[in-house]
């Protein structure tokens, strides 16, 4: 997404659409790498990194866009250092640590299980097979993929589109959902679709209006984090007084020592303004970005740690949206919107932020047992090479390849490299006034969830878990609604007749069903790259 937001904007500026006059004399020249000679090559392909020129003339933006992804790796680890002992005492399970710790505890016994390898092998077979119709379209398919369907007809086409799909290790991470929250989920995915069903009926049709579902959603996303800070509060207060000095609170154990975790987030919350306002956005925008910005990492780490959902994100709702609907366009300047822009690739999707990775890590280091700094020392260094090596890998496949060339396919050009630029030309030019429906779903998504919070912690027969209103807008959850059903409805089946013992039998065949999908997408992408292939994403586990 990065690269493209990068270049997208010099390549495709027209006369029609005004970003020559508009756009890019508000982008900060040390970001950016605008010289035709360099990006017209990137999208044609058949050319080099290593040609005169190119080399030197991304060095200096990968440079400064290294250093902040290399911040924003530190601020959250510290973010996650300060949590880590809370959230072990709150006795989250972590669900998605639970396969690789399975898979490779002493001695192997995961491998001992024929119920393993019997859903390792079906997943394996279905993925293979799929491979085989994407070389030899006269083999026939396997649907385990996105297929979208459609309700005809208002009010029942505002519904949108209703996505099917059935990959397998969408089963095996479900399996490991808690029961109320796998229901909560799908019943809230489709609450969400009934809610605009109502509203259509009502005579709203606008997609993106009332009821404003994904704001309700992001909303949720805040009362979680009032919730999470709430319960924590005690183990904050106690790791401010050891950062000042007033409390010696034992951190041997932790990845950082408390005072170095709690000044660490403060300097790297300062490191990222800072960026941000050498970029040219104001001081005060960039504070307001990151304090929305910031509780959204955690609520989604948060949830990773309790209870492992496959995917989610807020597309394009994020932190630069809530600033627009909230306040209005003429609120923020040029330099503040093209900012926002080329934080593109932090907001769009919300999946790639590495503060959920960082909490799994420590816990897998915690399970091992490793030292916990030991494993902070690896995050940090893993993610400055995987920073440098991606950068490079980018650049050296797609100077060969061409984002426009026949060989290449997917929405690198108008998801990744158009909208950003699309959308700030807009705030440009028709500034956003205010909205307060949009506001007051903000507010009614804190409200719900809190409310769903106050109950599930009072009453045990609750059946609805705040996580599940959370992903009320969640495309990308919505996709694998049948997995979660179905998994839903064989674990609660196996628990209602068959008790704990059943669950743990069964365990072993979704854990096969993990590793095999991703073992034959592995041995794929293997395949693809040494006979250059060029395979469509949609072949393997694209599409989500």
């Amino acid at each position: 997404i990065l690269f493209t937001t990068l270049t997208w904007v010099f390549r495709n500026a027209t006369p029609q659409n005004g970003w020559a006059e508009d756009l890019q004399p508000l982008l900060p020249a040390h970001l950016v790498v605008s010289n035709p000679r360099v990006i017209d090559p990137l999208y044609m392909g058949d050319s080099s990194l290593y040609e005169r020129g190119h080399v030197l003339a991304w060095a200096g933006p990968l440079a400064w866009w290294s250093l902040f992804a290399l911040g924003l790796v530190w601020t959250v680890l510290c973010l996650s250092a300060i949590f880590r002992r809370q959230w072990e005492a709150e006795r989250l399970n972590y669900p998605i640590t639970e396969p690789p710790l399975e898979i490779t505890a002493p001695g192997g016994p995961l491998f001992r299980q024929r119920l393993f390898w019997a859903g390792a092998l079906l997943a394996a077979v279905l993925q293979t097979w799929n491979l085989l119709h994407t070389l030899y379209p006269i083999v026939p398919g396997i649907a385990i993929g996105v297929h979208n369907y459609r309700l005809r007809g208002l009010p029942w086409s505002a519904a949108g589109s209703i996505p099917i799909s059935s990959f397998p290790f969408a089963y095996g991470l479900a399996y490991l959902l808690p029961i109320q929250l796998s229901f909560s989920v799908w019943f809230f995915l489709w609450f969400a679709r009934l809610e605009m069903i109502g509203a259509a009926a009502l005579g709203h049709v606008k997609w993106g209006g009332f009821p404003y579902v994904q704001q309700q959603g992001v909303g949720a996303y805040f009362g979680v984090m009032l919730f999470v800070v709430w319960a924590a509060r005690g183990h904050l207060v106690r790791v401010w007084r050891a950062a000042i000095g007033r409390q010696d609170l034992e951190d041997a154990g932790e990845p950082l020592p408390y005072p170095w975790a709690f000044w660490g987030f403060g300097a790297g919350l300062a490191f990222l303004a800072t960026f941000s306002v050498a970029a040219g956005m104001r001081p005060v925008t960039a504070i307001v970005f990151f304090a929305l910005l910031l509780p959204i990492m955690l609520t989604i780490a948060r949830l990773r740690a309790e209870i492992g959902l496959p995917t989610i994100e807020l597309y394009q709702v994020g932190a630069e949206d809530i600033l627009q609907r909230v306040a209005g366009g003429r609120a923020w300047t040029g330099q503040d919107l093209t900012v926002m822009s080329l934080y593109f690739w932090l907001t769009r999707t919300h999946r790639q932020l590495p503060m959920p990775c960082q909490v799994d890590a420590l816990r897998m280091g915690q399970q091992c047992p490793m030292p916990l700094r030991s494993v902070a020392a690896i995050i940090l260094a893993a993610s400055a090479v995987g920073i440098v090596a991606s950068f490079w890998a980018q650049l050296h496949v797609m100077y060969q390849v061409g984002y426009e060339s026949a060989k290449f396919t997917g929405p690198a050009g108008w998801a990744f490299g158009n909208a950003p630029w699309q959308k700030l030309s807009s705030w440009l030019h028709v500034p956003r006034e205010s909205e307060p429906g949009p506001s007051l779903a903000y507010l009614a998504g804190i409200a719900i969830t809190l409310f769903l919070a106050a109950m599930r912690t009072r009453f045990v027969w609750w059946p609805f878990h705040p996580a599940g209103f959370l992903v009320l807008g969640s495309f990308g959850l919505f996709r694998l609604w049948v997995p979660i059903f179905l998994t839903w409805l064989i674990k609660s089946v196996l628990l209602r007749y068959g008790g704990l013992a059943a669950y743990r039998q069964a365990r072993p065949f979704f854990f096969g069903l993990i590793m095999g999908e991703f073992l034959a997408a592995f041995v794929r992408s293997v395949v693809d790259l040494g006979l250059n292939l060029h395979l469509p994403p949609t072949c393997g586990i694209g599409g989500l």
